[in-house]
């Protein structure tokens, strides 16, 4: 009896860990079912912008956000701020590049609720230069609802300083022309795939 039981514990210790981990289901959209803005100013006049071309993905265990992980992916050459030449600078060498960098990423490494939904910090990548950045996003419906409907909205925003990604160099490096701050906000429905 004692041999069997000295068998047994690590099999069954082994069959423990070989056991798959809770399912996980990955929710999809963009730009056909969802909006991403971007909000500047130059010489103190604010604009909005947005980006055309952008995809979502956010993985997660059922009904478990902050377990998850998200992908976001953005065609910078898709900006549109409604003025023909200021469109022409941020797609130029100046500020996005475009032909030599024409997507943007941003990716999850946390995510934690708050008192106002929940922050994913993660880091993005703009200009072939990647940094930390963090986003405030809700969710709804949230929690075990998500499951029952397959699909949820995601909306948030950002503040992101420009600065840090060489976006707007040579002379839209000062911050009293061009403002380092841009403002981000997102809404877009997620299906699960």
């Amino acid at each position: 009896m004692e041999l069997t039981t000295r068998l047994c514990i690590p099999a069954l210790a082994w069959l423990l860990a070989a056991a798959p981990l809770a399912a996980e289901t990955c929710y999809v959209g963009g730009a056909d079912n969802g909006r991403l803005e971007f909000r500047g100013a130059v010489e103190g006049t604010g604009f909005t912008g947005t980006f055309g071309k952008f995809d979502v993905r956010y993985c997660m265990p059922e009904g478990a956000p902050v377990e998850g992980s998200i992908e976001v992916t953005v065609a910078l050459g898709s900006a549109d701020s409604d003025n023909r030449d200021r469109d022409e600078a941020l797609l130029g060498p100046e500020f996005f590049a475009v032909e030599r960098f024409p997507e943007s990423t941003w990716t999850s490494t946390a995510i934690r609720s708050t008192d106002d939904g929940y922050t994913a910090d993660g880091e993005l990548t703009l200009r072939d230069i990647t940094a930390a950045q963090s986003i405030a996003f809700q969710l709804t419906p949230d929690g075990e609802a998500i499951v029952a409907e397959g699909r949820f909205t995601m909306g948030g925003s950002a503040e992101i300083d420009r600065s840090r990604f060489d976006v707007g160099i040579g002379e839209f490096e000062d911050p009293e022309f061009v403002r380092n701050r841009v403002d981000v906000t997102f809404e877009v429905v997620l299906n699960a795939e």
